[in-house]
């Protein structure tokens, strides 16, 4: 038997927003992320394998298209008639984010609908964490866990020979019931052995024309100008952070492609994409530094005009040092994510270990902003354990940094991570409760002994006003036009945000524009009396607007 192939990738989005009517307009402006892993799958098996047809779904890339139809059944069942003109023998479900549990249940029973004799696996970070619950789902057939590129094709060969399926790290009902511990698919630790992704298996148009940007002030600079690329030069992390899970699928070794592998295929998408913004995917892009300042000079010796590097994963500051950073600016980063997590060295140290020197941190973003470059920095609160007064030690370190913006995150328990066992331990969550279309639409749904949910929601998202819009770094330099320009990117994406209207209007003030005060002050005022969001927004957090008089 030669099997025919169908890959299914599903939207980052639970049911439940989409019932609701909620996350619509965020998810659609949320940046469509390649999936690389479907395409490494994909081009391994044409490699060693004897396959038929390789189709794919799209969910993710398609998910706009939910809006016209009647309901989330219609527009999975439309775009699958659409999309495939082919019986698959087997179909396989990239799982990677809990989010999409539900979703993936869905689209699985009504797949199978369609295709009835079809076999169904299912990979992926989420699947390698939650294999035995999902192994009870009637219509989910096997499971594969951890990396799957050996352990699918060593799955097609068995199946397509009428084999009994014995692939390690591949588990069906009846496997599950017998055997323990639980294994992860074959590692293939010289990664070179993979071939480049099937790019030719999506419309590379849908994901090449994504601009990786966050609030920068240049969405209009890069809008139409630059093609970018998801790429992969690493996998693993040995960083052991509590709150992360991606261990569970890519172990702690990190495994290097080869320096010539990588620069080939940045050539080839330039060549075969006109790609110029290359956003790498790596869990530690910067590890060792000798291989990371040859690869990064040769690429700067590449011939690709305008050139551009970003990191949206974020950077470990404790890996950066000054040849580092030229070297990243060399090719082209303008743009860089740090992630920092606390500024609590307490809570580094014994409750995320990730170890990150906070000194060191401050010193890196101030000598990246000096160089030109805008600095993000990401920080999580409420971590087990972690007190009030270790939050606002957080807070209050962000706040003294210089950094262009500021995202603050709710620590959320990710099936797999040391954190998420943590919780369960101290009965704040159920172990293997599916708490993430509650968590995606409501944010952290649950109270600790030392802050509430609702508290914990309302810390984080004044800390955000507080640093990006009234403390803004750039209002505080004097860079007001810089700042003008990233409020203006908020004002376009949520024009009810009156903070970003008010920060906006204190620049103006500085700058003397009068009448440019006098147009954004009557903008709010009338804002407030028109629109609800404005108006809770000023009712919650008037005191931040001094020189607002309403």
């Amino acid at each position: 038997m030669v099997p025919n192939i169908l890959f299914v990738n599903l939207p980052n989005v639970p049911v439940k927003a989409i019932l609701n009517d909620l996350s619509f307009d965020t998810f659609l402006t949320l940046k469509k992320s390649m999936p690389l892993g479907i395409l490494y799958l994909s081009s391994y098996i044409k490699k060693h394998n004897k396959i038929g047809r390789v189709g794919l779904i799209d969910y993710a890339a398609n998910f706009e298209q939910i809006r016209a139809c009647r309901s989330i059944d219609e527009f999975i069942v439309r775009i699958a008639h659409r999309e495939v003109n082919f019986v698959p023998d087997l179909i396989l479900f990239s799982l990677i984010f809990s989010v999409s549990h539900e979703f993936c249940i869905r689209a699985i029973k009504l797949l199978r609908r369609i295709w009835p004799n079809s076999t169904v696996l299912v990979g992926g970070i989420h699947a390698t964490n939650y294999t035995e619950k999902l192994l009870e789902y009637e219509y989910i057939d096997y499971i594969a866990r951890g990396e799957g590129e050996k352990g699918l094709s060593e799955f097609i060969e068995q199946f397509s020979n009428g084999k009994r399926i014995n692939v390690q790290g591949i588990y069906s009902k009846e496997k599950i019931n017998s055997e323990r511990p639980l294994e992860l698919c074959e590692f293939i630790y010289d990664l070179d052995e993979i071939p480049f992704p099937d790019w030719d298996l999506i419309n590379m148009n849908m994901y090449t024309d994504v601009a990786y940007i966050a609030i920068t002030g240049r969405e209009k600079e890069i809008q139409n100008k630059s093609k970018s690329a998801v790429i992969l030069a690493t996998r693993g992390c040995p960083c052991k952070c509590t709150y992360c899970s991606q261990h569970t699928v890519h172990g702690r070794q990190i495994r290097y492609r080869s320096i010539d592998n990588v620069i080939e295929e940045i050539e080839l998408l330039h060549k075969r994409y006109n790609v110029t913004t290359f956003v790498p995917n790596d869990d530690m892009f910067i590890s060792q530094k000798k291989r990371d300042l040859e690869l990064l000079h040769l690429i700067k010796e590449l011939s690709i005009p305008h050139i551009e590097f970003q990191f949206p994963n974020g950077l470990h500051s404790n890996s950066m040092d000054p040849a580092i950073m030229d070297a990243l600016i060399g090719v082209g980063t303008k743009i860089v994510n740090i992630a920092i997590e606390s500024g609590s060295d307490y809570v580094q140290k014994y409750l995320i270990k990730k170890n990150v020197n906070l000194k060191k941190a401050r010193v890196i973003v101030r000598n990246f902003r000096e160089k030109g470059v805008y600095v993000r920095c990401f920080f999580i609160l409420g971590f087990p354990g972690e007190t009030k007064e270790q939050m606002q030690e957080t807070i209050d370190y962000a706040k003294s940094l210089e950094a262009d913006w500021f995202d603050f995150f709710l620590a959320i328990p990710l099936l797999g991570s040391e954190m998420y066992d943590q919780f369960v331990k101290l009965g704040y969550i159920k172990k293997d409760e599916p708490i993430w279309s509650e968590v995606y639409v409501l944010g952290r749904n649950f109270d600790t002994k030392e802050i509430s949910s609702r508290e914990i929601k309302d810390l984080a998202y004044r800390a955000n006003l507080e640093c990006n819009f009234i403390n803004n770094t750039n209002k505080k330099n004097k860079e007001y036009k810089k700042a003008i320009s990233m409020f203006e990117d908020i004002i376009n994406r949520y024009p009810f945000h009156i903070i970003a209207w008010y920060s906006m209007m204190e620049c103006y003030r500085e700058l003397e524009n009068r009448e440019k005060v006098g147009e954004i002050e009557e903008r709010i005022k009338e804002l407030v009396l028109t629109n609800t969001l404005a108006k809770d927004m000023y009712n919650k957090y008037n005191d931040l607007m001094e020189n607002l008089k309403i």
